[in-house]
């Protein structure tokens, strides 16, 4: 029915999505289906919309015209788990609630026991990485890094999450080094649950920002995420009484 195509995935058809994504070529240089949600966060931060003829072929691995080597049927039901997940994401960050991201937990290789503390944050790597693909490709967001404030605040909690290389001495290595370093001193982060809070709230302060709601009447001044706790912690009010009820 044609209603079933804008509902939510299920747990069901995410590990479908996630098998059917892996299931394309290697060299198809194609997402995951963890990449793929921080991707889709992306392009619907830009400050402009970007279609999905755009950004599906990053993908699908199908930049240049390259062909999709799976059948119709398989292609239809690929394409529709995609902008189902799509439509969700734009619609939980239109109305600014929080999502539950796409994110795999790590276990350790030798008493397959979930990971914890730091360790715990390496899940988090893909979606990033995801992330990052979606603002290189389409740079109109990235392109106020350095004139907004706010926004490259709110870019950093997201760029922390990025793996880099500790033997590399590259300019690009060691900005990350240091800005994870920053990021960690200023809002350490206990466990994936609580980086995961802390990523959502960023992507929300970024739709604040890039894609602001027309404002609203108010009876008392809002205090925004990024300002000073009222309760005088010295804490962003996004990490104190801001937070979201777990």
């Amino acid at each position: 029915m044609p209603a079933a195509r804008t509902q939510p995935l299920t747990d069901e058809e995410v590990a479908e999505l996630d098998a059917a994504l892996s299931a394309l070529p290697e060299e198809n240089d194609h997402l995951d289906v963890v990449m793929l949600d921080g991707f889709l966060t992306g392009v619907l931060l830009q400050p402009d919309p970007v279609l999905p003829s755009q950004w599906l072929p990053y993908v699908l691995g199908t930049q240049g015209g390259a062909v999709l080597p799976i059948g119709a049927d398989e292609a239809q039901r690929l394409v529709e788990l995609i902008m189902r997940r799509y439509n969700e994401l734009a619609a939980c960050i239109a109305a600014r609630e929080p999502f539950e991201p796409i994110v795999y937990e790590l276990e350790d290789s030798h008493s397959g026991t979930p990971l914890a503390g730091p360790d715990a944050l390496k899940a988090l790597w893909p979606w990033a990485a995801g992330f990052v693909n979606a603002i290189n490709a389409f740079p109109s967001l990235r392109e106020q890094f350095a004139d907004d404030e706010d926004l490259a605040a709110a870019l950093v909690g997201i760029l922390r999450h990025m793996p880099v290389d500790p033997a590399s001495d590259s300019d690009s290595a060691r900005w990350l080094r240091e800005l994870k370093a920053d990021a960690d001193a200023e809002v350490p982060l206990e466990s994936l649950d609580e980086a995961i809070a802390d990523l959502l709230n960023c992507v929300l302060d970024i739709a604040d920002i890039a894609r602001p709601r027309r404002p609203f009447e108010r009876a008392a001044p809002k205090v925004g995420r990024n300002d000073p706790c009222p309760c005088g912690s010295g804490r962003k009010f996004k990490h104190c009484h801001g937070r979201s009820p777990d």
